[in-house]
């Protein structure tokens, strides 16, 4: 049961004072703090930071008596001074704040984010239902966006609805019964949940420059563990654009704006190429079930030599490595389909195969 689950959250930070006490006050107001006396206990990794992020953090986390801050000021050289390394050491601090007993879920998020009050009440029901590593769902500051521009939020809007609509139809051509729709499409730092053990098993995130969170789920779900994007986690994030981590969401709008003002148009990657990807995945989830000579016609339809399908010990290779190795999500995907034709060509596709149009 969710109840008894042991959260520690781990948050890196650089230069947030500003922001920093608003996550705080977020999740001092958590449903699950206070429950069974224990205090919420919140990693802070401060990297390589030149304001007062310590001392706003300090100050606002004194104000919460459920609040247990441990905050760790870190000078990381500058090859290394990049949210991975932060957030890799935020949670190896959180992980040892986790009881020996299984029961330990590290939750990860942003300085700048606002978690909503239920988040991590909602991210233990999904762990305690059967996920080992919970993606919660993004949702921008409405002012912040709101400030960037009526064309910025249509774009934002198409945005939405285009990356919803190629979910629903990967869920239904190849559906997963730990993760069946509805769900989303987030699985970033900015909301990250997963069980103390597997973040072991795994060998804990990857220290990268960028997109460590994104490697990091890669590695749980090759693994063979199950991920879900509970609909139900819910995190604010910032609309600003000026951001901290290189390629982050910031410089994602950063390009948005640049693209809007400048009338380029809104295109995405074309649905065939989703649709392929799907049905590719539900192929290979597939083939550990086949005899040889089936294999070696799958693995030819699939443009795959048969000794790839196996590891360096002969050993056919799970279905999870199998997709995560040959038919991985693509978020650089080449753009070249208009988004408005995009959603209008899923939303045929997914009532040709017996979905609901427009994402309901």
């Amino acid at each position: 049961m969710a109840l008894d689950l042991c959260p520690v959250i781990a948050v890196p930070a650089r230069d947030e004072a500003e922001r920093l006490p608003g996550l705080i006050r977020a999740l001092a107001k958590q449903s699950w703090v206070g429950r069974g006396g224990d205090r919420m206990k919140i990693v802070l990794i401060l990297n390589n930071c030149r304001d007062d992020s310590l001392g706003a953090a300090l100050r606002e986390a004194e104000k919460h008596a459920g609040i247990a801050l441990h905050a760790v000021t870190v000078a990381f050289e500058p090859v290394d001074a990049h949210a991975g390394s932060a957030r890799r050491l935020a949670l190896d601090t959180a992980r040892a704040l986790c009881p020996s007993d299984g029961s330990g879920v590290l939750l990860t998020t942003d300085a700048d984010a606002v978690p909503a009050n239920n988040w991590i009440e909602a991210n233990l029901a999904a762990i305690s239902q059967g996920a080992d590593l919970v993606g919660g769902r993004l949702i921008g500051n409405a002012d912040e966006e709101a400030s960037l521009g009526p064309a910025f939020l249509r774009r934002a809007r198409d945005q939405q609805e285009f990356a919803m609509l190629s979910d629903q139809l990967t869920a239904i051509l190849d559906p997963l019964p730990h993760d069946p729709w509805p769900r989303h499409h987030d699985h970033t730092g900015a909301s990250l949940a997963v069980k103390a053990d597997v973040y072991d098993r795994v060998g804990g995130l990857p220290a990268l420059p960028r997109r460590e969170d994104l490697a990091f789920v890669t590695n749980v779900r090759s693994s063979g563990f199950k991920v879900r994007h509970a609909p139900e986690v819910i995190v604010e994030v910032s609309a600003r654009l000026s951001g901290r981590a290189a390629g982050g969401m910031a410089d994602c709008l950063k390009q948005w704006v640049t693209a809007t003002q400048a009338g380029d148009p809104h295109l995405v990657e074309a649905p065939t190429a989703i649709l392929e990807r799907a049905l590719r995945r539900r192929l290979l989830r597939t083939l550990g079930d086949c005899d040889a000579a089936s294999l070696a016609t799958a693995a030819m339809r699939l443009s795959i030599l048969p000794a790839d399908l196996h590891d360096s010990f002969g050993q056919m290779l799970s279905p999870e490595e199998l997709v995560e190795r040959f038919a991985p999500e693509a978020p650089d995907a080449i753009a070249t389909v208009p988004v408005r034709a995009a959603i209008d060509e899923l939303d045929g596709l997914i009532r040709r195969f017996g979905g609901a149009s427009r994402a309901a």
